[in-house]
């Protein structure tokens, strides 16, 4: 059976490949970036309140080609902590999306206390970096098989490959259109846009600086040509937005393997039968699916 991680229907999915989500979407439910509980006064002669361009920022964004994101978050504020098992929630993490704006021929990485993962998505396909998920496949294992599979036999076999995921989903990964749009929906609101800004030069380049919360939150907007989101500073989280429609975008992996092949060479090497791992798998996915009709039904 072959499956992989979605940002939909992920309860349906075998619980090795939703882990992956898990860690994906946490990422989106970061709350509000910015604390609008003290806003400086009216903004200078010639520079915009945020809620004037908030509408054109935010629209000149998703429908740019690409870009990439290079972030820190704490691992608590990303529910990391909870995820990965002995990270602490004050871990500083580092987060990297880079190419298309929708996930489409992209690739993001997120990394805190140790521990990472890494997916991409190339011409409708999506891979996941084989390290990281044989970490995440460990993890994740029923307790007799874990018991029985040698840990050391599982990352021999994903070493220097890609795990491959083909089940008819959408070929994308956790997008910088993700980031943009739920912080397209947490910066409304009346306080929001009467955020002053004043005019810097950063990098050779006007920019409009919108800071709030004592200057703790910043975010920084291009004040030439489109209106791009450039950084996002609130406390230990950090994010910079740069290549704006220049983003590379990454080629398919040259060495991939498939869930499939995964489970037939530990029961080979176990002297398993490949339809027992298959079994387990399916009976985990049932599993799945019948808990999210359970809490989704009422």
């Amino acid at each position: 059976m072959t499956t992989r991680p979605s940002r939909t229907s992920a309860a349906h999915r075998a619980p090795l490949a939703g882990v992956a989500l898990v860690a994906v979407t946490a990422l989106s439910a970061c709350g509000n970036p910015f604390d609008a509980s003290e806003l400086d006064g009216a903004s200078p002669a010639g520079t915009p309140q945020f809620g004037e361009i908030r509408e054109e920022v935010f629209s000149a964004m998703l429908a740019a080609d690409s870009v990439t994101i290079s972030g820190e978050v704490q691992a608590g504020d990303a529910d990391l902590d909870a995820l990965f098992e002995g990270v602490d929630d004050d871990a500083v993490g580092d987060l990297q999306i880079t190419g298309a704006v929708d996930g489409t021929n992209s690739e993001m990485s997120f990394t805190a206390g140790g521990n990472s993962f890494t997916q991409r998505a190339v011409e409708g396909e999506e891979y996941f970096r084989g390290e990281d998920f044989a970490a995440l496949l460990i993890s994740e294992l029923d307790e007799d098989i874990a018991e029985a599979v040698d840990e050391s036999f599982i990352e021999e076999t994903v070493a220097d490959a890609w795990v491959q995921f083909t089940d008819g989903g959408d070929g994308s990964v956790f997008s910088a259109a993700d980031v943009i749009t739920t912080w397209q929906q947490e910066l409304d609101g009346e306080e929001l846009g009467s955020m002053s800004a004043v005019t810097e030069d950063r990098e050779g380049s006007p920019v409009w600086v919108y800071r709030a919360d004592e200057g703790d939150t910043e975010f920084v907007v291009a004040a030439e040509g489109e209106p791009y989101l450039l950084e996002v500073r609130e406390g230990e989280s950090f994010y910079q937005f740069s290549d704006w429609n220049e983003s590379p975008t990454p080629e398919a992996p040259e060495s991939i393997i498939t869930l499939d092949e995964i489970f037939a060479a530990i029961a080979e090497d176990q002297g398993w039968p490949t339809e027992e791992i298959t079994e387990n798998n399916d009976d985990s996915e049932d599993g799945e699916s019948a808990g999210d009709d359970s809490t989704t039904t009422t």
